[in-house]
């Protein structure tokens, strides 16, 4: 089975895949949004999704995650597949509870690093905002109000990047409220 779903949140992309594998569905591949599934026993599986301490220092064409992966799978748990600086992880429920992170100092770690990448994200949607809504209105004061279907598709993208950009920085909030509330 394949479903297509685009998350930001991570928590709720674990709850999302441990719900499915309640429900008798396994993840086995992921790609842009796409999620693959295959049938398994309901609740054979647990999810966990990671993002290493190397997020960011590293293309995310490098697969400098090998030593992680074999630590993780020493638990008894099972790489799925990798997507970008993202990691998924799996785990047979019948083993037992499955975290990778129990104490709450690497757990903000994680979360910082999240909100590292959005901030990241945020700052590169912005700049090619603030670039081109300067380049759209000095095109439109020069065709003086005529404007054809490409102009208003441009208009229409550069509407899209600005709320992608303010979507990053609302997802960095969230972040830095849920790091908060780890500390209290």
């Amino acid at each position: 089975m394949k479903k297509f779903r685009l998350y930001f949140d991570k928590d709720k992309e674990e709850e999302w895949l441990n719900e499915m594998s309640r429900q008798g569905w396994a993840m086995t591949e992921f790609l842009l949004g796409l999620y693959i599934f295959t049938s398994c026993e309901p609740g054979q599986y647990i999810y966990r999704i990671d993002m290493q301490k190397e997020a960011g220092r590293t293309p995310v064409w490098r697969n400098d995650y090998q030593e992680y992966i074999e630590l993780v799978e020493e638990t008894g748990a099972e790489y799925v597949c990798r997507w970008g600086w993202w990691l998924i992880f799996r785990r047979e429920a019948a083993k037992g509870e499955f975290a990778l992170y129990t104490d709450m100092e690497s757990q903000i770690a994680l979360y910082r690093r999240i909100r590292w990448m959005f901030l990241l994200f945020g700052m590169l949607e912005l700049s090619i905002a603030l670039s081109n809504t300067g380049n759209v209105l000095h095109f439109w004061e020069s065709r003086a109000g005529s404007l054809g279907s490409l102009d208003i598709i441009f208009f229409v993208c550069l509407i899209l990047v600005w709320f992608a950009a303010a979507g990053f920085f609302l997802m960095s909030l969230k972040l830095t409220g849920k790091i908060h509330r780890l500390r209290m």
